[in-house]
């Protein structure tokens, strides 16, 4: 039996990640157990799995571990499988009051390992027993900052490309936001959080000299929500960016855009990328975490540095002015995205989870 722990409240990447895995193991028939936070957006949308809330208040919760180890005791857990940073120390947590179990830990994030105590206390832990690593370079980093080699492996994250496939109607869209013929539409979904930097994708918008119509949609909430739209207010640029918030139509949004960018300083792989290239999006976006794992430069998109405005706004303005490059970087982009089909990161997932579990621990549960 497998244990599945999650402590966001909110619905970013990694959850849609553990929702397409818990999916996909449930269509296998492999038995399996979610924690997660009461009310949260991944309860809402695990209707139909094994779902237990538990408040998880914080990293050092240590008052969530009786309810937890009950869980654990009664359904026969072998192995679990910590989603986030705070399910990794919880998992630590447990595995000192039932040593037999295995941990495996997922890690999204490519920025190093603090040097403090409790980092190193919770990387080097002899109690891990392997970390999921969605991209080479996020391995890459965990192993120079002195995390066992033979402990880390790369699974890259994944996506459903069945449902881009589908045709979507857009009329809606041109309707709701009343765009213009021949306007250009590029588009940005991504938390409205510092390492998203939407703030430098804003500034290269500002510096496209082209007269073509333009207008940058930004998908997504967060704290810098306010501080973004008064730099819009700044720059003038009213009428070529959009705040969108939190949408439910991401599918259909993606139809709608010409182009898609990316704009973070940090970025362990960045799944909004691959659903652009599922919908045969061209990409701008930045050299940096997994994102060039994914894009080939100049010839699904164009890479750009961190925080470089300019270059971004020039990657930008050369496709805004070529529909036949958007189109041709956007068929090679739906070519390549295969490689990232959610079925091989469930069957990699599998693979790690037998390292502990034998070959065929599903078919013998």
């Amino acid at each position: 039996m497998i244990l599945h722990i999650n402590t966001s409240k909110t619905w970013r990447g990694g959850e849609q990640q553990l929702l397409y895995l818990a999916n996909g193991l449930e269509n296998r028939k492999i038995p399996q157990i979610i924690i997660g936070q009461p009310n949260s957006e991944l309860k809402k949308r695990m209707k139909h799995l094994f779902f237990f809330e538990v408040p998880i208040r914080g990293e050092w919760d240590i008052f969530c571990l009786p309810k937890i180890l009950k869980i654990i005791d009664e359904y026969k857990i072998q192995l679990i499988h910590a989603h986030t940073a705070r399910a990794h120390t919880i998992g630590l947590f447990i595995k000192i009051f039932r040593p037999q179990l295995h941990l495996i830990v997922s890690r999204r994030v490519d920025f190093s390992i603090h040097q403090s105590f409790a980092s190193k206390w919770k990387y080097f832990s002899k109690k891990n027993d392997l970390f999921l690593c969605v991209s080479n370079k996020i391995r890459e980093i965990l192993v120079k900052d002195g995390v066992d080699a033979k402990k880390v492996i790369t699974v890259y994250s994944g996506i459903d490309l069945n449902k881009f496939r589908e045709k979507k109607n857009i009329t809606y869209l041109k309707k709701e936001f009343s765009i213009e013929p021949r306007t250009v539409i590029i588009g940005n979904i991504a938390a409205l959080v510092e390492h998203k930097d939407q703030e430098t994708l804003i500034k290269a918008i500002s510096l496209i000299s082209s007269k073509r119509k333009i207008k940058l949609f930004i998908l997504g909430e967060g704290e810098l929500e306010t501080k973004l739209k008064q730099l819009v207010f700044d720059l003038n640029l009213n009428e070529r960016v959009v705040f969108t918030g939190f949408r439910n139509d991401i599918v259909q949004f993606l139809k709608f855009f010409h182009i898609f960018t990316l704009t973070s300083t940090e970025e362990g792989l960045g799944t909004t990328v691959l659903d652009a290239m599922a919908s045969s999006l061209p990409v701008v976006a930045t050299n940096t975490g997994g994102i060039s794992e994914m894009i080939d430069h100049e010839k699904g998109g164009y890479l750009a540095p961190p925080k470089d405005a300019y270059q971004i706004s020039k990657y930008l303005e050369t496709l805004i002015l070529n529909p036949k490059l958007r189109k041709k970087m956007g068929f090679y982009n739906l070519e390549k995205v295969k490689k990232f089909s959610i079925e091989y990161t469930i069957e990699k997932t599998l693979q790690a989870y037998s390292l502990f579990l034998g070959n065929n621990f599903y078919s013998n549960i």
